[in-house]
């Protein structure tokens, strides 16, 4: 079994994986595997679209936007893009990503660039009001009504006088 066979076979379950995980994994099986070997092997995978690069050092076998939150964690999807997920709204929006993480950039390239989402970093004690919902064939974190509208508001985004009575109606 070649060494991009055991990645594939090691994280299928896996929303997403890091750099790190693979050294883990090959260095238990394979002694003495240098770094540049499984870089250059992730480096190919990505090539052949085995894996799919979301950010630097965190990997995907699927290509969707609805993981890429994985690679920033701890977050949840927040502002429009919980709106979106709750139904509220019916735009489709970027996927916003609320994380604790200190992030460089709110607009961050994944996949090589293909696709973007923002990413916010909050405070650690604004990281609160979210829950799990199911999205698609997956449970993500999802904030929910009252703190997507803190939100909104703290980040300065607006939105219709319309969208605003959804998201009232549904705070109960």
């Amino acid at each position: 079994m070649t060494i991009a066979d055991e990645i594939t076979n090691a994280f299928k379950n896996f929303k997403t994986f890091t750099f790190n995980d693979v050294r883990i994994l090959l260095s238990s099986k394979q002694k003495g595997i240098s770094d540049k070997t499984i870089q250059v092997t992730l480096s190919r995978m990505v090539k052949n679209e085995r894996v799919y690069k979301i950010t630097k050092g965190v990997f995907s076998l699927e290509r969707r936007d609805d993981i890429v939150g994985f690679a920033f964690a701890p977050f949840y999807y927040g502002g429009l893009a919980a709106l979106m997920i709750r139904d509220l709204i019916d735009d489709q929006v970027k996927i916003e990503i609320m994380t604790t993480r200190r992030v460089k950039r709110s607009f961050v390239e994944v996949y090589g660039g293909s696709s973007v989402v923002v990413v916010h970093h909050i405070p650690k004690r604004y990281y609160f009001g979210f829950e799990d919902l199911k999205y698609g064939d997956m449970v993500v974190p999802v904030s929910n009504p009252e703190k997507t509208l803190i939100d909104l508001f703290y980040y300065k985004q607006r939105l219709s006088l319309q969208d605003y009575a959804e998201v009232l109606k549904s705070i109960k």
